[in-house]
Formats: structure tokens, C-alpha cells, sequence
């Protein structure tokens, strides 16, 4: 177990079997083929979340992310390796663990919908050893935060997907845990509530100490939230890096030029450290070049003679932007089938550099 890490995930696995009835064959009328497939959800996952920190897990559906989480919260258990939560072994200490995590696993039915908002969280706090007046107050505080202090008597069965789902994240916190895992946790949910959310996430890490673990399909989110990034394609963790160094590894050095006229591309072919040289398809002549240059130097000078060229051509140069990275376009390049890079730390964990 890393030094104090809340969470550790030591080269887990996971593969699930699964079996379908083939429908009737009209010809013989018979029915007792089986298909079977075998899926990796989890193929040696290794990383560690560490006190004050939120770790973002992001992938394509069944890409594994929901499994991960499941298998650090107990829910599923690994073919091999081993998960622990606070130097514990998830597997032979799981009901000391789930004292100490909050889950929001994807979808609403979290709750119990007979019941009322108040009484699932009476109920979910009773079985994690919160009771009494302290009980009572959290779950009132924890409604009003939410926003359901108005729907608390009322049965989850009448409650919108939305509501619903806040209640979820409201049965996560009621324990208030040292790890909360949160699957999709902004899925239905309005912008106040999804921006109260985000608020209480940075508060519990931030100045509480938390260790917070998103999977999210919303790239904004991650980027605004996380610390850490890892990204996880069929199984396999593709990616696991300080969101700041992600994004920074793969930042190109793209420049758009926009001008009154179009200017010939092949004056800048002889200028050392230019790249790509093309024009976008804009109502405006519109010049993207990509810096090729190593050095700060050489695409400084290479930026100078660029200018210069413009002002040969008597062409008006109306306006230049950088071209930046965000993590939706180095999530799309990652997951793509035919990826060859390999961005976790050391190689294959990402179990340091926090």
C-alpha cells in the first residue's frame, strides 16, 4: 500500500462471461445454441488517489470506468490484483470500508423509492453507524444543500431523474466519507445544482482532505475539476497524468493567421521550424501554421519571418491566435483503436507524482 493513499488500486483485473438464448431457428424450430462472449472491463489497472485530491477516470462507454469504481467500493470483485481504501484490503475488511466511502454509481437507483427522500437517508445513515440527532441534522443540512428540502416527505417514486439523482449524491455524503466515488455524477441534473455540486466536491477535497474519484463524460468538468487524469480504453489505462501535464504533452505550437488575402503557401516551406501550412475553410482567408521548432528561439524567429512575409505580400494581417489543446480533443486521440502512445507515469502506473 502507497504510503498515505486513501485509495490504491494494485493491478486489478476484471473479465465477465456472458451467454445469449439465439433466437428460434425457423427451419428446425429449435433453440439451445448459447453465444457466448467474454469482455475485459479491467486489464491491470494500477493508481492511487491521494488525500486532497480528485482523480478523474474518463473512457468510452464500456470502456471499464463503472467497473473500476465498483471494485474499489466493493461491489465487484477483481479476477486478480487487490484494492484497499485506507491501507485496508477492500476485499477482507469490507464492512469497515464502507464506512469511510460515499457511491454514486450511474443511474437513480441508488434509492429506495417507496421511501421518502428523509427516510432514505435515515435508513442508508443507520446502516453506516449514523444515528441520532447528528443523523437528523446531516440529512436536513444535506437536503437543503441539495436542493429537496421541499420534496423530503415525498416518495422518490415521484420524483423527477434529476431529483432523484441528487438524492443519490445526497446518500453518498450522509456518512460524511473520506472517499467518495462519483459515477457520472452530474447526469440529469440543472446548471445550479450541477455548479453546487462541483462547488461541494472542491470544498471536501480542498479543505476537508477528502480523496474524490469523477468518471464523467462532460470533458469540461473533468478539466475543471481534476487533478489528475486517467483515461481508461477497453480495459486498459491508456493515460494517467496531472491534468496540467496532459494537456501541456500534447499542446502544439498552432498558430491561425487571419488575412484580407489569400498569401501562397509555399513562401513559408524554406523558414526552419515551420510545420503544417494550410488554410481553413472560413469565410476569410484564414492561415493555420504549425510550429515545428524545439526551442522557444527558433519559433520565435520563425514567427518574425512569418509576419514579414505578410508584409512582402502588402497582405493585411487582421488577427493571430494560438490553437490550444483541451482534454475533449486529447481524450478523442487517445481512444481512438489505432493509438500507440503510452501517457501513464512510469510507463504503467500511476501510482506517484501526486
Amino acid at each position: 500500500m502507497t504510503d498515505s493513499a486513501l485509495v490504491e488500486l494494485k493491478g486489478v483485473s476484471k473479465r465477465f462471461s456472458t451467454s445469449h438464448i439465439l433466437p428460434v431457428d425457423e427451419e428446425t424450430r429449435k433453440r439451445h445454441f448459447f453465444k457466448k462472449r467474454e469482455v475485459c472491463a479491467a486489464d491491470d489497472i494500477s493508481f492511487a488517489i491521494a488525500p486532497g485530491e480528485i482523480f478523474g477516470l474518463l473512457g468510452p462507454n464500456g470502456a471499464g470506468k463503472t467497473t473500476t469504481v465498483k471494485m474499489i467500493s466493493g461491489l465487484v470483485r477483481p479476477d486478480t490484483g487487490e484494492a484497499f481504501v485506507k491501507g485496508m484490503s477492500v476485499e477482507r475488511k469490507r464492512r469497515q470500508i464502507l464506512r469511510h466511502v460515499g457511491v454514486v454509481l450511474e443511474g437513480t437507483r441508488t434509492s429506495l423509492w417507496p421511501l421518502t427522500p428523509f427516510e432514505n437517508l435515515v435508513y442508508y445513515g443507520m446502516l453506516k453507524d449514523v444515528r441520532g440527532p447528528i443523523l437528523k441534522e446531516r440529512a436536513h443540512d444535506l437536503l437543503d444543500f441539495i436542493g429537496l428540502q421541499d420534496k423530503k416527505n415525498v416518495q422518490v417514486r415521484r420524483l423527477s431523474r434529476g431529483q432523484k439523482q441528487k438524492l443519490a449524491i445526497c446518500i453518498a455524503l450522509i456518512a460524511d466519507p473520506h472517499v467518495l466515488l462519483l459515477d457520472e455524477p452530474t447526469t440529469g441534473l440543472d446548471v445550479q445544482s450541477s455548479r453546487a455540486i462541483k462547488d461541494k466536491v472542491m470544498e471536501m477535497t480542498r479543505e476537508q482532505g477528502r480523496g474524490v474519484l469523477v468518471t464523467t463524460h462532460d470533458m469540461h468538468v473533468a478539466q475543471e475539476l481534476c487533478d489528475r487524469i486517467a483515461i481508461i480504453n477497453h480495459g486498459k489505462l491508456v493515460a494517467c497524468r496531472r491534468t496540467e501535464s496532459l494537456l501541456e504533452y500534447f499542446s502544439e505550437q498552432i498558430f491561425v493567421f487571419r488575412l484580407d488575402k489569400p498569401v501562397d503557401t509555399e513562401l513559408f516551406s524554406a523558414i526552419p521550424g515551420i510545420g503544417k501550412v494550410e488554410y481553413e475553410k472560413t469565410d476569410e482567408p484564414s492561415l493555420l501554421i504549425q510550429l515545428a521548432g524545439e526551442s522557444e528561439e527558433l519559433r520565435s524567429e520563425a514567427l518574425y519571418k512569418i509576419v514579414r512575409i505578410f508584409e512582402e505580400q502588402r497582405c493585411l494581417l487582421r488577427s493571430i491566435s494560438q490553437r490550444k489543446q483541451n482534454l475533449e480533443s486529447i481524450f478523442l486521440r487517445l481512444t481512438t483503436d489505432n493509438t500507440d502512445i503510452d501517457m501513464t507515469e512510469k510507463g504503467n502506473t500511476c501510482l506517484s507524482s501526486w
